[in-house]
């Protein structure tokens, strides 16, 4: 399905039940990226990777910066966040995460929510994004994890974000730490771990039901420190250059 964004993009803005799951999704994302960046200055914020800029939509609503700008592969997602966004968006271009059309040090915060799992050169992406902006936010699934680790090695299936979503790097709680800070030289400010919640996985896209109840029975039972291990979260960081520049 997201061999192609453009196509991809273009066909699911017509489709409300995606639109629908985007904005709920949206709305936990923006709150991480609030919860990590409390101490840091958000006066301008460029998103790479808007989609269909629903969150830049709930950074808006909860009056995280003062400036936002946007970008994104498909001109089909930036048309539909520019007509939804237009009161408040300055500048939003049609680029690749990996040469983005921006000076260096135009923003205060770069977030690349949910990007960098799409990439097959995260760190040039990363790379790019702290010469654009004195903070980065970046915020990816933990998908390497026991009921993967069964799927993927025990029954070899693929990991299913593969075809539903288009990913092609994969991260645990403890690898994701790593990679951005030996791979892609930043230094860790803050961070959350993110166990997600109810109203997530009883809007499961997929309708999968069944799956939502043992997540969220496993969820009110175990630390999330163990949840983490057996199921997908969300990890979100607030990082900088390791020179602080």
């Amino acid at each position: 399905m997201w061999q192609d964004y453009e196509a991809t993009y273009r066909d699911a803005l017509q489709d409300s039940a995606f639109l629908a799951w985007r904005e709920l999704g949206a709305r936990r994302k923006a709150q991480n990226i609030v919860r990590v960046c409390q101490e840091v200055d958000t006066n301008s914020v460029v998103e790479i990777g808007c989609g269909t800029g629903a969150v830049l939509r709930m950074l808006h609503a909860m009056n995280f910066a003062r400036e936002y700008s946007c970008i994104d592969l498909s001109s089909s997602a930036v048309k539909f966040t520019l007509n939804s966004c237009h009161a408040y968006v300055r500048h939003a271009a049609v680029g690749r995460a990996d040469a983005l059309p921006f000076r260096d040090g135009a923003f205060s915060v770069a977030v690349l929510s949910h990007v960098i799992e799409h990439l097959d050169d995260p760190v040039s992406a990363l790379l790019e994004a702290s010469r654009i902006a004195r903070f980065l936010v970046v915020e990816v699934p933990t998908e390497r994890v026991l009921s993967n680790f069964v799927r993927t090695k025990i029954l070899r299936r693929p990991y299913p974000s593969i075809a539903g979503a288009g990913h092609v790097q994969f991260w645990s709680p403890s690898s994701i730490v790593d990679f951005l800070k030996q791979e892609a030289g930043l230094e860790i400010l803050n961070r959350h771990l993110d166990v997600l919640s109810d109203d997530a996985d009883c809007a499961d896209k997929n309708g999968n039901g069944a799956k939502s109840l043992v997540k969220r029975t496993l969820r009110t039972g175990l630390p999330s420190s163990i949840y983490s291990r057996l199921l997908t979260t969300h990890a979100a960081f607030l990082c900088q250059t390791s020179d602080g520049r």
